[in-house]
């Protein structure tokens, strides 16, 4: 299998490190993982199709030291798992001149993710495109300090405002206006902004995708393409000023 794909796979649910403890389930084709962060304040739901992963279920408790072995591999990936008794205990991972192992670890210590409940409609769908991506990344690096982003919408011109370092107090922040999928008034509600650059980031090869808003206190992520599904569920953030 090509280790890029695999790489992207995990920079998809990771975040830069936001969920680190997860578990993959494969059919031999496709890879799926649902995983939250530790503070809670955003859910990943990720797939992969045509990926020739074994299958199985394989808990990491380390996925940053995963990301760091396959470095040490070519391009090119032969993935078998290694198993004691029925119990999957590590997977062995080999180029033509290299082959390294990566433990597994008991399902127990995995967190377990919610099920997610019928979501509440969304009030406001914002298109995420390559400009609205690189600009929110450029915001947030700019306002690194910021913890949030904000959104908000008069319900005219098919524009929503996406604003990092929103206050009522005369503070530093960047205002993107962003377009929407239809005219629609939404109050002014806030999410992780570090979460949702890291989103972004590692989806930002697909280019389009959408970010859907509720009122009632979530917003979703979507991002389909080049055999990838990523779905994010991001938790409302109270802030006072």
């Amino acid at each position: 299998m090509e280790k890029v794909k695999l790489e992207r796979f995990i920079s998809k649910y990771n975040l830069g490190g936001a969920c680190e403890s997860v578990k993959l389930v494969s059919d031999g084709d496709t890879l799926k993982v649902r995983a939250h962060s530790d503070d809670k304040n955003i859910l990943t739901e990720v797939t992969v199709d045509d990926i020739k992963f074994p299958e199985g279920e394989f808990s990491l408790y380390e996925t940053r030291k995963l990301r760091s072995l396959l470095g040490v591999l070519g391009d090119s990936l032969a993935i078998t798992p290694n198993k004691s008794t029925s119990k999957m205990v590590g997977l062995n991972l080999a180029d033509s001149n290299t082959k390294v192992t990566f433990v597994l670890s008991d399902e127990s210590v995995i967190p377990k993710v919610p099920e997610l409940k019928k979501l509440p409609n969304s009030e406001v769908e914002i298109m995420l495109d390559e400009k609205f991506i690189n600009t929110f990344a450029k915001a947030k690096g700019a306002l690194s300090e910021v913890d949030t982003f904000t959104v908000l919408s008069t319900g005219e011109d098919n524009v929503a405002s996406v604003i990092i370092g929103y206050s009522s107090l005369n503070t530093n922040r960047v205002s993107i206006s962003a377009n929407t999928k239809t005219n629609a008034k939404l109050d002014a509600i806030s999410f992780s902004a570090t979460h949702f650059k890291e989103v972004l980031m590692a989806n930002k090869e697909i280019q389009t995708g959408t970010l859907k808003i509720s009122s009632k206190g979530i917003a979703v992520a979507e991002f389909t393409g080049d055999k990838f599904t990523s779905k994010y569920y991001l938790v409302q953030i109270d802030t006072k000023d």
